[in-house]
């Protein structure tokens, strides 16, 4: 307090009668105004590095595509916007047209990435027997995918329709929600995960209350009625995300969003707005800002289906995932409903098909599956407990093993490419598909790399498991053992998790 008056006095030696109160108003503001010094020098850097690499990579001396760009101006902006901040903490009413001139030069730059407008009234709501790939702006690529193998490739899919992107973009004009959501994630720390937190929990809750528009409700109520056999809105149904563009240029969604299993005719818009929400899923939104997606570039789709009272199910990889080398088809099964599969939760059977004429089952894997998870009878998932019998039994026979194999063998030729796909076996015990994605291959020699020198093969302390990143590193060991550990990663540590949950 005494080197403060001392300095006071000296900066103006005609006041002598500068009280406490003064002194500490005096001490908080410098500290304001040195801690938005350090976010302007901060966001500076930040800025500055982001336009080296836009520098270096106009050199052409690598190859970038669209996603570089978006993330590039993106990671401009955001740094920018906090300059700005910091000068107007640092000058209060100094710097106030800056925001003005920021807003005009991100409205440009946004412009520029402009999806293309649909040109006339698009439908709210499409019938799956009039969606194919082509549908995909419209109504997502999981729903399009869907109506794809039923309408052309006469695969057995569920009964239902989709609620479209131009019905989600409906629901956030009428509650004005774009420009909030704009404002929020222009102004997050990217950095910060307990930010990132906040966000998408502030986000979701702005969809999940806003008001549905009149016209989307009897839209979806009709589409249900349509549906539903029984005439007593008894029909339970389930309700999948499918985004725009989830599953295009390289990038890849799985399991970032949300679906809801055996909802009823009372719970469908709620869930609707709750599915829509998931758009701002923590790992949804981590994952379109690293690689420079607008929020407006991701419209949400939802694909209502007749509810499968799955017998088993699972997933099915048309090429193994993490070697590019091996053509076989992989095939995981569950009994019951396919979640843990899906979600990665728990264990389930394996089975190793070849491809072509002579296909046969190479290997499977059988292995004990204590819960199943089914249908309770209103709403809702329930897991079951099985008996020690049931649950050491395969939860598919060999017939059904050879005849999913071929319908995905179908599936990736007539996309020309390898396919994720997700099936049940119905009540009649016949397959059923789900949805179907691109799968993304590690393209690299996944083959067991050499120890690094002088690492020694006896200090190995466990060997195994499930690779997501292919490649040799080192780190300390962060077991994840709640999904709020995540957020106390540290920098540099290796991630291992008990199971390979897509968050």
């Amino acid at each position: 307090m005494g080197a403060i008056r001392k300095l006071i006095s000296k900066l103006f030696p005609s006041r002598r009668d500068i009280s406490p109160a003064e002194i500490e108003a005096l001490r908080i503001d410098f500290r304001e105004r040195y801690h938005n010094f350090r976010m302007l020098l901060s966001a500076n850097q930040r800025s500055l590095e982001t336009m080296a690499a836009i520098e270096k990579a106009l050199q052409g001396t690598e190859t970038f595509g669209m996603v570089f760009v978006r993330s590039a101006c993106t990671g401009v902006l955001v740094s920018v916007y906090r300059m700005i901040q910091a000068l107007k903490g640092l000058a209060p009413g100094k710097y106030d047209e800056l925001e003005a001139r920021f807003v005009a030069i991100r409205t440009a730059i946004d412009r520029s990435f402009e999806r293309p407008r649909r040109r006339g009234r698009s439908p709210l709501i499409l019938p799956l027997d009039q969606v194919t790939q082509a549908s995909a702006d419209l109504v997502g690529g999981k729903t399009a995918g869907l109506g794809e193998l039923r309408n052309r490739l006469k695969v057995r899919v569920p009964r239902g329709f989709a609620i479209t992107a131009a019905a989600y973009e409906m629901l956030v004009a009428h509650n004005d929600l774009q420009a909030e959501i704009n404002r929020r994630i222009q102004g997050v720390d990217r950095s910060r995960m307990d930010h990132l937190h906040r966000l998408s929990s502030e986000l979701q809750q702005l969809v999940i209350q806003s008001e549905m528009p009149p016209e989307l409700e009897t839209a979806i109520r009709r589409a249900y009625a349509e549906m539903d056999e029984s005439g007593r809105r008894e029909t339970r149904v389930a309700l999948r995300s499918s985004a725009v563009g989830e599953d295009s240029g390289g990038a890849s969604f799985a399991g970032l969003y949300r679906s809801e299993l055996n909802v009823n005719a009372e719970h469908l818009l709620e869930t609707y707005r709750e599915v829509v929400a998931s758009k701002y899923s923590l790992q949804a939104i981590t994952y379109r800002l690293s690689r420079g997606y607008r929020d407006e570039d991701v419209p949400m789709g939802v694909c209502c289906l007749a509810m499968v009272p799955a017998e088993a199910g699972g997933v099915a990889y048309s090429r193994n995932p993490v070697s590019a080398e091996d053509e076989d088809i992989q095939i995981h099964a569950v009994l019951g409903l396919p979640r843990t599969v899906v979600d990665g939760s728990g264990g389930s059977d394996r089975f190793i098909v070849s491809r072509g004429a002579k296909r046969r089952i190479v290997r499977q894997e059988i292995h004990a599956k204590p819960t199943r998870f089914v249908c309770r009878p209103q709403e809702g998932v329930c897991r079951m407990e099985q008996t020690r019998e049931a649950s050491a039994a395969a939860a598919i026979d060999s017939r059904q093993a050879l005849t999913l194999a071929d319908i995905v063998e179908r599936i990736e030729a007539h996309y020309g490419r390898p396919q994720d796909v997700e099936w049940a076996v119905g009540e009649d015990g016949e397959l059923i598909v789900l949805q179907c994605r691109p799968l993304e291959l590690a393209h690299e020699n996944t083959r067991a790399a050499p120890l690094p020198p002088g690492i020694d093969s006896d200090w190995i302390l466990a060997a195994g498991g499930v690779t997501a990143s292919p490649g040799v590193a080192a780190g300390p060991v962060y077991h994840v053992r709640r999904e709020f550990d995540i957020l106390a990663f540290p920098a540099g540590a290796v991630l291992v998790v008990d199971q390979a949950l897509p968050r």
